[in-house]
């Protein structure tokens, strides 16, 4: 089995030295590596300060990170709080996106991790003095320390998507904080009576709505390049205990069934490196049909990785269950990254509901399924 880089390049090679340097460091907290790295420049625009990267150049980085196992809110901090930024109108992005390149504002989103950045959680409530917060967001990561948060609501009234800026001093207190599957550190926190001024708001309307799916976009493709370069690793690690470990006088390796079902998840690799592959090249043409593709991307993706995980910690018999074992560690961050930004069943579900497929449907004659009618 071979495993050719993805994504190579310098950005890739010096993700890949740091978590090589740190892939036994479990909490990164006191520390910012992501910003003292520059990563968090890698989007952001070059008359405001930042390297003016592409999407793929943030994968690189990604990839690095998740090929040693190592845990770093990237896709938040480096994808989704910089393209939210960019919603605003051009000098307050311009302001606020030169202070995160040289670091004097560390923002990071208020949003679920396990959920998609259109299932908005927070209304917003208009007032004489600015805005009145309501709602509950679950599962916020804050690995990293921030001084600001930026906050998708939706206001009351006019129902228009809004982006906050709010800084910590207005933040409440989390109601709980605690360890996702794969170690990341997370938090509740409830919004209720949270006042903010009106100068807090950035953009809403059209622009928030555009900012929200671009940044969710991103999210779901950085998110399949992580499980992309988790699933090699998973397989490495589970070819080399299979050759090493020996039963009955001979390695492992030896045994049909064994090689059989480590073949099988070659090739559900390859498809999935192939699928990203793909949704990267149809984001950067600027593809009409991208959501529907990264939804697509998504639901294989997760049952990808949920059989590759759940194959590769049945061959490594009781190690498989220890977090000593990278394998077990890769296998813990597959099953969590379905979950990331919306599970297999709610994207399913959103493909099924999409008005292009419910007209497909109704244009479908009585009795006629729409793949019959379509392969006739």
């Amino acid at each position: 089995m071979s495993f050719t880089p993805l994504l190579p390049g310098m950005l890739l090679d010096a993700a890949a030295r740091f978590a090589q340097d740190n892939e036994n460091t479990k909490d990164f907290a006191g520390t910012d590596p992501v910003r003292q790295m520059g990563w968090t420049c890698t989007l952001v625009p070059e008359e405001a300060g930042g390297v003016g990267g592409t999407l793929a150049d943030l994968a690189s980085i990604v990839v690095g990170l998740a090929t040693h196992g190592v845990h770093l809110p990237v896709v938040e901090t480096c994808a989704v709080a910089p393209l939210l930024l960019q919603a605003a109108n051009t000098d307050t992005a311009t302001r606020w996106l030169q202070q995160v390149c040289e670091g004097s504002a560390k923002i990071a989103p208020l949003t679920s991790l396990s959920a998609s950045l259109d299932d908005i959680a927070v209304s917003a409530k208009q007032l004489d003095i600015g805005c009145a917060f309501t709602g509950q967001v679950k599962g916020v990561d804050v690995s990293l320390a921030a001084t600001h948060y930026i906050v998708p609501a939706v206001l009351q009234g006019s129902d228009e998507t809004a982006l906050f800026v709010v800084d910590l001093e207005h933040m409440p207190a989390p109601t709980a904080t605690y360890r996702t599957m794969e170690g990341r550190r997370s938090a509740d926190f409830t919004l209720d009576g949270i006042t903010v001024p009106a100068v807090a708001c950035i953009a809403r309307g059209a622009a928030a709505d555009a900012a929200i799916e671009q940044a969710d976009n991103a999210a779901l493709l950085l998110t399949a390049a992580d499980t992309v370069a988790a699933l090699t690793t998973l397989i490495e690690q589970t070819v080399k205990h299979l050759q090493e470990r020996r039963q009955f006088g001979v390695a492992l390796a030896s045994f049909q069934v064994l090689r059989h079902r480590t073949a099988d998840m070659y090739v559900r690799y390859l498809c999935a490196k192939g699928l990203m592959l793909h949704a990267f090249a149809e984001h950067e043409r600027g593809a009409t049909n991208l959501r529907r593709t990264l939804r697509l991307m998504k639901v294989a993706l997760a049952e990808t990785a949920r059989l590759c995980a759940e194959g590769a910690i049945q061959m490594h018999g009781g190690m498989g269950v220890s977090e000593e074992v990278l394998a077990t560690r890769m296998a813990q961050r597959l099953l969590a990254s379905e979950f990331r930004y919306g599970d297999r069943l709610t994207h399913a579900s959103r493909l099924l509901h999409s008005p292009n497929q419910v007209a497909a449907a109704n244009a479908t004659a009585p009795g006629m399924s729409p793949v019959s009618r379509s392969s006739s």
